[in-house]
């Protein structure tokens, strides 16, 4: 099973067009959207106070978003749960519910699939976090909501916290996961990010028969 997975589009179409037409030529099995598929336009801070006027206020209702990801197994961020919480359910409209309703977790076996934004996150380097201390079952943690694409190999340290090492992420070459290795991979996001947080939009394959990881970029998606 080769499943492609993308994560963090924050409402940017074009952008996710552009990535799913570069993995249709990846021969994949399946796709996995791990959420912050829209962009909510009220932040965190103003959310608490915010009194509810147009949807249009809060998010960007883009059907094309929900075409694309037709077949597409999704589950939900941060984004689509403050959606939820600011706008009205009659309000909203009905193709926008299994977005924004989607469960918080894909399991397969071989690796959880997930968002990310209610597990613990502690810093690991000089701005990289990582929820490394989490349980999941599988091989490994597959998540978003960190704009970066980063893989760590965890490691038991003995004090009911683990221990990482971070292993090099190389774009186009698929880097084996250990049959006794528990890894916690940071896919990357399809939103345009700030040069210090890698290529984007990124997305990654897991060949979870071969059990190897490949990340990908494509700098020419606008």
């Amino acid at each position: 099973m080769r499943i492609a997975v993308v994560t963090d589009v924050h409402g940017q179409t074009a952008r996710l067009a552009g990535v799913l037409e570069r993995i249709r030529e990846q021969e994949v099995d399946q796709v996995v959207c791990l959420g912050d598929v829209f962009e909510c336009r009220i932040g965190k801070r103003e959310a608490a106070g915010y009194v509810f006027g147009r949807v249009e206020d809060v998010f960007d209702p883009d059907s094309e978003l929900a075409r694309l990801l037709e077949g597409v197994v999704v589950v939900r961020g941060n984004q689509e749960e403050r959606i939820r919480s600011l706008v009205p359910e009659r309000r909203l409209p009905r193709w926008t519910l299994p977005l924004l309703d989607a469960p918080l977790e894909h399991d397969t076996g071989f690796a959880r699939y997930c968002h990310g934004h209610p597990l613990h996150w502690r810093e690991l380097e000089p701005g990289r976090w990582s929820p490394l201390d989490a349980d999941f079952p599988g091989r490994a943690l597959i998540h978003g909501h960190h704009h970066r694409s980063a893989l760590y190999r965890r490691r038991p340290a003995g004090d009911g916290r683990a221990e990482a090492e971070r292993v090099p992420v190389r774009f186009g070459e698929p880097v084996p996961l250990a049959p006794d290795g528990r890894y916690v991979v940071n896919v990357g996001s399809v939103t345009r990010c700030s040069p210090d947080r890698g290529p984007s939009p990124a997305w990654a394959v897991v060949d979870e028969t071969a059990a190897t990881l490949t990340y990908h970029h494509s700098q020419e998606t606008t």
